[in-house]
C-alpha cells in the first residue's frame, strides 16, 4: 500500500512538471530564507547562555536622575563589591574594568601590537563565568598581581604559538607572566577580551597615580563608576530585593548623600537590551523572526493556491479512485504523501541553497554563522521551518482533493466554487500584502540611514583622522603639534581626549552654577580640547570666544546650547561663573550643538575645558593629500612614541560604524522584500497559467466574435491587478504602523511620506502585470480554431 502511494505520488509530480517546478522553487526559496533567518535569530538569542547557571547571573546597573531624566550606567563604585558580602542573596561577585585598543608586547619587545581589548578582573571571574582554558587552569589562574591570562589568538599574534605558559608579556611598561591560555571568547559572548589581568594590578596602579581625591584605593573610591559588576545570586533569590540592598549599602556608605539606585539586569538579556532599557535590538530579533514566519507562510500559500486551483483537473482522478473503493482517509494520506515528497525535494534544494548563500549572508549580517548538519541545533532550526510549512501546505489541499463527490465530478458538474475561488484570491492578497510591507520597510530604512549619513552634525567630519597618543608623547605634545602645523596636506592639528566623536560618553554631575535648583543632579558630558579643536572640526561659536592656548585657559569653560538650556542661564552667557569638579571658572563661549553620540539620542549638555593637553590628535587634511598627511603624522609620532605602534582612524569611518547594524538591517530587508516578491510571483505565475488553461475556449470564442488581442490580455490581467490593489490597501496601514515604531528609536528621523507607499504599490502592480502578461499574451495570440477544435 505504502509503495503504491509513493508510485502514484511520483507519477503525479512527473505528470505536472510545470507546477512541480514552481512549487519546489517557491518552497525552496522560502525554506532557505527562513533557515538563514532562524539561524541568525537563534544566534542572537544564544548570547551569554553558555555559562552554567546563567539564569542566576546579573549585571548591576546604576540609575539616577539627571537633567530631569533618568540615566543608567553599567558601572558602579569599587567598594560595593566589598560591602556586598553582607547581602545574603549574593553567591559571588566580580568587578571588571576593561579598555579597548590597548598595546601589548612580548618580553623583549620584538613584537609590539595594538588593538587589544584588555580587562582587569577580580579572582572570581573564572568561577562565575565559564570561559574555557586550553592551558594553565587551576584553582588560581591569576595567582599574583603580575600574572596574566591571554587568549589563543593573542598568543598567536604576539608569540606565533599558543604554547606560551610562563612567557613574559609587557603592558603599560609593566612585566607580566602568562599563567593561562584561554580559547578565544565565543562569538555569542558579550565579553570579548584578548588579555585578562588581576584586579590587584589595577589597584596598585590606581594608588600609585594618587587615587581619586581623598580616596586612595579602589576599595574606598565611591565617586568612580568605572567597574562593570556582575553577581551570581543564590537559587530562588529575588533580583529586585538584591538591587535595593545595593542601593541601601551605597546610600549608607555616602552618609545618605546619594540618590543613586541600583538594579539588576539578567545576563541573558544583556546583548539585546541596553542598560537604559532600550530594546531596539530585541525588537529587530522579533521582527526577523516574524519575517521568517511570513516568508514561510508565503511559500506555503503558493502550494495551497496551486493545489486548490488544480483541484478541478484532478476531480475525475479522485472520483474514479473513490468508485473503485478508495476511502477518503486513503486519499487524504495519498495527497499528504505527494506534498511530503515534493516538500522533501524542496527541503534538499533549500539546504543546498542555504549553504551556497551563507558566505554572502554572513557578509551582510557581520556574523560568522555556520550551517553544520552535524549540529543538533541546526536540525532543530530546519525542523521548525520544515514541519510548520509542511503542515500548513498539506492539510487543506488534501482535505479538499479527497472530498469530491464522484458522480458529480464524472458528469463534469464540479465547479471550483465561489468559496474556494475567494480563498485563493485571499491567499494572493496575503502574499502581496506582506511583499508590499517589506518594500515599504526597505524604502523607509534606506531613507532614514541616508538621512543620518547626510544630516548636519554640527561639525565637519570629512577628511579628519584621529591618532591616540601614548603616555610617552605627553611631554612632547607642543613640539609634535608645532612640527605638524603647516606641513603640506595638513590643514589643522588639535588635541582632545575624545577618542570617538560619534560616541563620547565621559560625563559628570559635579557641576555648580548660580541659580542651580536645590537637590538638582545635572549630568554634563565633559571633554578636554585645545584652542585648535573648534576650528579643526569647523564648529560654530555662537557667543564669546575660543581658548587661547595660554595657562589662563585652565580656569575657563566653553559649553554647548543644550547646556545653556538645561542650566537655565540668562544671556549674555559669556562671563558667568560656574564650578566644575570643585574648580571655579568662567564661561567664555557657547558652541553650537553638535552630535557627539548616537543620532538615536538627543544632544545632551556638554562642557569643554583645558586642564591638560589631551591624548588624542585630530588632523584635518584633504582628499588628495590624506596619505601624505598620515605619513607625516606617523613620522613625527615615531620620533616620540618609540616602538609603540602607530594607528589612526578617520572620523567618518567611526561615524559609519555606529550605524552598521541599521545598515545591515536595511540590506537584509532589501533581500527579504525581493525574495517575498519572487515567491509571490511564482504563485501568481502558476495561478495565471491555470486560469488561462481553464479559459482557453472562452478566449477562442471571444476572438471569433471579434475581440482584439489587447482586450483579451486586459481581461486576463485585470483580476491580478485588482488583487494587488486590495493588497496595497491592506499593506499601507500595517507598513505605516511598523515603520513608525522603528523610527521611534531615532531622535532625528525622517517623515513617512505618501510616495513611499505609492512607489511600493506601483512596483507590486508592475511585477504582477509582468508575471501574468506572458501567459495572457500567449493565450490571446492563440489561433481560435486550435482552441475550439475539440468542440
Amino acid at each position: 500500500m505504502i509503495k503504491n502511494y509513493f508510485k502514484t505520488a511520483w507519477r503525479s509530480l512527473k505528470g505536472s512538471k510545470f507546477y512541480s517546478i514552481i512549487n519546489i522553487s517557491g518552497l525552496a526559496c522560502g525554506l532557505a530564507t527562513a533557515i538563514l533567518l532562524l539561524l541568525w535569530v537563534q544566534h542572537e538569542k544564544s548570547y551569554d547562555r553558555f555559562h552554567s547557571g546563567y539564569s542566576r547571573i546579573y549585571r548591576v546597573l546604576a540609575h539616577f536622575e539627571a537633567n530631569g531624566e533618568e540615566m543608567v550606567w553599567d558601572g558602579m563604585p569599587g567598594p560595593l563589591s566589598v560591602l556586598s558580602r553582607s547581602i545574603p542573596s549574593v553567591a559571588s561577585l566580580v568587578r571588571i574594568n576593561d579598555e579597548v585598543d590597548q598595546v601589548l608586547a612580548n618580553a623583549d619587545r620584538s613584537k609590539i601590537m595594538d588593538g587589544f581589548h584588555t580587562a582587569y578582573v577580580d579572582s572570581s571571574f573564572f568561577t562565575l563565568f565559564d570561559f574555557e582554558f586550553l592551558q594553565g587552569h587551576d584553582a588560581r589562574p591569576l595567582p599574583n598581581n603580575n600574572s596574566v591570562v591571554i587568549t589563543r589568538s593573542t598568543a598567536n599574534r604576539l608569540f606565533g604559538d599558543d604554547d606560551v605558559l610562563g612567557e613574559g608579556l609587557q603592558f603599560r611598561g609593566d612585566n607580566f607572566t602568562i599563567t593561562g591560555i584561554l580559547h578565544d571568547f565565543p562569538d555569542n559572548s558579550s565579553m570579548q577580551f584578548d588579555a585578562v589581568f588581576p584586579m590587584g594590578s589595577y589597584a596598585q596602579l590606581f594608588t600609585a597615580r594618587g587615587g581619586n581625591g581623598d580616596w586612595k584605593t579602589i576599595d574606598e573610591d565611591m565617586g568612580n563608576y568605572v567597574f562593570k559588576t556582575y553577581v551570581k545570586l543564590h537559587e530562588g533569590a529575588d533580583p529586585g530585593i538584591t538591587g535595593r540592598d545595593f542601593t541601601t549599602l551605597h546610600t549608607e556608605a555616602r552618609d545618605g548623600d546619594s540618590s543613586t539606585r541600583f538594579g539588576l539586569q539578567a545576563l541573558a538579556d544583556m546583548h539585546l537590551v541596553s542598560p537604559d532599557g532600550n530594546d531596539a535590538a530585541a525588537k529587530m530579533v522579533r521582527i526577523f523572526l516574524i519575517v521568517a514566519i511570513l516568508i514561510l507562510a508565503i511559500a506555503a500559500v503558493n502550494y495551497v493556491n496551486l493545489s486548490t486551483a488544480r483541484a478541478l483537473t484532478r476531480a475525475r482522478e479522485v472520483s474514479i479512485r473513490k468508485i473503485i473503493g478508495a476511502g477518503r482517509k486513503q486519499l487524504f494520506f495519498q495527497f499528504v504523501l505527494e506534498t511530503a515528497m515534493l516538500f522533501s525535494l524542496a527541503l534538499l534544494a533549500a539546504i543546498g541553497l542555504a549553504f551556497a548563500l551563507l558566505p554572502a549572508y554572513n557578509l551582510i549580517t557581520g556574523k560568522t554563522l555556520q550551517l553544520s548538519l552535524t549540529d543538533a541545533s541546526i536540525w532543530k532550526t530546519i525542523g521548525y521551518a520544515a514541519l510548520g510549512t509542511l503542515l500548513a501546505a498539506s492539510i487543506y489541499p488534501a482535505l479538499l482533493l479527497s472530498d469530491f463527490h464522484p458522480l458529480r465530478a464524472l458528469k463534469g458538474k464540479v465547479a471550483s466554487g465561489i468559496g474556494n475561488d475567494l480563498f485563493r484570491k485571499a491567499l494572493v492578497v496575503f502574499q502581496f500584502s506582506i511583499s508590499i510591507v517589506l518594500v515599504v520597510a526597505t524604502l523607509v530604512i534606506g531613507r532614514q540611514l541616508n538621512y543620518v549619513r547626510k544630516m548636519d552634525l554640527g561639525y565637519d567630519k570629512s577628511y579628519v583622522f584621529s591618532v591616540p597618543l601614548p603616555n610617552t608623547v605627553a611631554g612632547h605634545i607642543d613640539a609634535l603639534k608645532n612640527e605638524l602645523t603647516g606641513q603640506h596636506g595638513i590643514i589643522n592639528v588639535s588635541l582632545t581626549d575624545i577618542y570617538d566623536i560619534a560616541n563620547h560618553e565621559s560625563a559628570s554631575s559635579d557641576l555648580e552654577w548660580a541659580g542651580k535648583p536645590e537637590g538638582s543632579q545635572s549630568m554634563i558630558t565633559q571633554a578636554v580640547i585645545d584652542e585648535d579643536f573648534i576650528p579643526t572640526m569647523k564648529m560654530e561659536l555662537l557667543e564669546g570666544r575660543n581658548f587661547t592656548g595660554t595657562p589662563a585657559d585652565s580656569n575657563l569653560y566653553i559649553i554647548n546650547e543644550a547646556a545653556v538650556k538645561k542650566m537655565g542661564l540668562k544671556p549674555p552667557y559669556a562671563g558667568q561663573t560656574i564650578r566644575f569638579h570643585g574648580r571655579k571658572g568662567t564661561i567664555i563661549g557657547v558652541v553650537g550643538d553638535f552630535n557627539y553620540k548616537s543620532l538615536k539620542e538627543e544632544i545632551a549638555p556638554l562642557l569643554f575645558f583645558r586642564w591638560w593637553p589631551g591624548n588624542v590628535l585630530y588632523v584635518r587634511t584633504t582628499a588628495q593629500d590624506a596619505q601624505q598627511a598620515i605619513t607625516a603624522v606617523e613620522q613625527q609620532y615615531k620620533k616620540y612614541a618609540g616602538d609603540i605602534p602607530f594607528s589612526y582612524s578617520f572620523l567618518d569611518k567611526q561615524f559609519e560604524a555606529r550605524y552598521i547594524s541599521d545598515r545591515r538591517a536595511g540590506l537584509l530587508f532589501n533581500s527579504f522584500a525581493g525574495i517575498a516578491i519572487f515567491i509571490s510571483c511564482l504563485g501568481l505565475l502558476g495561478l495565471s497559467t491555470y486560469t488561462v488553461r481553464q479559459r482557453v475556449k472562452e478566449i477562442g470564442i471571444r476572438k471569433v466574435l471579434g475581440a482584439s488581442v489587447g482586450s483579451v490580455v486586459q481581461l486576463l490581467a485585470k483580476g491580478s491587478v485588482l488583487l494587488v490593489t486590495v493588497s496595497i490597501v491592506i499593506a499601507i496601514p500595517v507598513a505605516w504602523f511598523a515603520m513608525s515604531r522603528w523610527l521611534e528609536d531615532f531622535a532625528y528621523r525622517i517623515d513617512i511620506e505618501w510616495w513611499m507607499f505609492a512607489l511600493a504599490g506601483l512596483l507590486a502592480v508592475a511585477v504582477a502585470l509582468l508575471t501574468v502578461s506572458f501567459q495572457s499574451v500567449k493565450a490571446a495570440l492563440m489561433n481560435p480554431v486550435k482552441s475550439l477544435k475539440s468542440e
